[in-house]
């Protein structure tokens, strides 16, 4: 009896856990159908149940679902513009990678606990940067940073440990500095602060309150961006980073506009086209006219290779997931990614309250804030699955899930 026993509880763990690696593999089998979206349509009568068990999971899919609809018919209504198959394909497979990711992961998390989920998904994304190819400009920065800094993380919630975290999260950022990677060294070192804090502060009464951790996360976040943004400046993280800020700052006044244009471009767009252009339509020279615009309002100077052909050589690209989706699925695509950024931030603010926040949580928080403004959603929307499936909180209140008692290993029963 004890071999059939041990073979269920092995097929109960590594399904999970191959599943959520899986989820971390954009691979393209074929066009918009990736690894990670077919893994996670098989095992969809799996993980469907587990959506009842926390808070707007079913919103999220409903929304992805309606904006992918949406998205395909503006495209096949469109007159003015060209269109083509392929290219809706690839838009609306992400989309659903990101619904259908989240769905997998819930599942996962539900069966195998935040801390295996998180270890099995980071594995999963570098399987999926080895296929691809490191990026040969700088391997860590835009490859190794976040599938190993999840690797690290997921690991050690299973030491049980206040202070480990906040060191591993330090050593990551000193990696990443060294790395000439402004933004991943900022978000790992508010992690460790943020850790740091819940390590040090007072227990929480009988009621948390998350309004108020969300209103200090707020200003905490503003003081550590103007701290080091001063800290970039002074040279801290090299000269190159300190010549590449100040270059920004001339150019727009800010190291957000400075640094991603591209906002100009989707504000104008959007403007143009409240209710989207679809997912499978490509720009015209008016299309390309009118982002031009927008970005040389910020001071930049968008005549370039890279305007031309990365943004909008024969596709919309605006590097940001709430104006990517918005632009290709409309207002019910920027509502996803409000959805998904809304559910991460008060699923971590809630967490925080509690006292009972991982670094994982965490650190996909501010990186998911970040990428739904201001990232591509082709590189972002794995992670973002993670984060919504980490932060989602549980619709009954329910002994472990909702105390957070045990965030490494899977809640009693649920096996």
């Amino acid at each position: 009896m004890q071999a059939p026993t041990a073979r269920v509880a092995l097929i109960t763990i590594a399904v999970p856990a191959l599943a959520a690696a899986a989820a971390g593999v954009r691979l393209l089998v074929m066009p918009g159908i990736s690894v990670a979206l077919i893994v996670a349509v098989v095992l969809a009568p799996v993980w469907l149940g587990a959506l009842t068990r926390y808070r707007w999971t079913r919103a999220l899919l409903v929304l992805g679902l309606l904006a992918a609809a949406w998205g395909a018919l503006l495209s096949v209504l469109e007159t003015a513009r060209p269109t083509g198959t392929t290219l809706m394909l690839n838009q609306t497979g992400q989309l659903l990678a990101l619904i259908g990711g989240a769905g997998l992961l819930l599942w996962a998390r539900t069966s195998i606990g935040s801390g295996w989920t998180t270890t099995a998904f980071g594995v999963g994304t570098l399987v999926n940067a080895l296929l691809m190819g490191p990026h040969p400009a700088n391997p860590w920065k835009y490859s190794l940073a976040i599938p190993i800094s999840l690797i690290v993380l997921g690991l050690s919630m299973h030491w049980r440990s206040r202070i480990l975290p906040i060191v591993v999260l330090a050593g990551l950022a000193a990696a990443s500095a060294a790395s000439d990677s402004r933004s991943m060294t900022s978000f790992l070192l508010l992690a460790a602060a943020a850790l740091l804090w819940q390590s040090f502060a007072p227990s929480p009464g009988a009621r948390p309150n998350a309004g108020q951790t969300l209103v200090w996360l707020a200003v905490a976040g503003l003081a550590a961006f103007m701290l080091l943004q001063a800290l970039i400046l002074d040279g801290v993280l090299g000269q190159a980073a300190a010549q590449r800020s100040e270059a920004q700052l001339d150019t727009s006044g800010s190291l957000l506009t400075g640094g991603r244009p591209e906002l100009g471009a989707a504000i104008a767009l959007i403007g143009a086209e409240p209710l989207g252009y679809g997912s499978g339509t490509r720009p015209v020279s008016s299309d390309v006219w009118l982002a031009k615009s927008g970005m040389d309002l910020l001071g930049y100077n968008p005549n370039n290779g890279y305007v031309e052909v990365f943004m909008f050589g024969g596709h919309f690209e605006v590097h940001s997931v709430l104006g990517d989706l918005w632009v290709w699925f409309g207002p019910l695509g920027a509502a996803v990614a409000i959805l998904v950024a809304a559910t991460g931030l008060f699923g971590t603010a809630s967490a925080l309250a509690r006292r009972t926040a991982n670094g994982p949580l965490v650190l996909l928080t501010m990186l998911g804030l970040w990428d739904v403004l201001f990232s591509p959603m082709l590189t972002s929307y794995s992670t973002l699955a993670l984060l919504f499936a980490l932060a989602a909180l549980p619709a009954v209140t329910a002994p472990g899930v909702a105390q957070g008692l045990s965030p490494a290993s899977p809640p009693s029963g649920r096996t």
